[in-house]
């Protein structure tokens, strides 16, 4: 009986352990492929942050000259119907950065 109840209680916890452990990596002190896991794991933080720059750029929109037609505002910034633009110097050239909608 008691045999039968341990036996039970392995089989259902034996999944539920191994479901929930994830990736084990085991490395010898003396090993010379040594894996830094904090100099992996900020590698992968860098690489999501240029993943998300480079997603924000995808979404601004650079113009190196305005459509004609464009008016100047006190603030700076350019209408151009209802658009706005901002001037931005870059390497010697004028471009212009649409402001996104508030």
């Amino acid at each position: 009986m008691w045999r039968r109840l341990i036996y039970l209680l392995f089989c259902f916890a034996l999944p539920l352990a191994v479901a929930s452990a994830g990736q084990i990596i085991v490395q010898k002190s003396s090993d010379e492929n040594k894996v830094d896991i904090f100099a992996l794991k900020q590698e992968l933080l860098q690489q999501q942050i240029w993943q998300q720059r480079l997603r924000d750029q995808a979404q601004l929109r650079w113009l190196s000259t305005l459509p004609l037609g464009c008016i100047f505002s006190p603030q700076g910034d350019y209408q151009c119907g209802l658009t706005w633009y901002r001037p931005y110097r870059y390497q010697q050239q004028q471009l212009y950065i649409e402001i996104p909608p508030q």
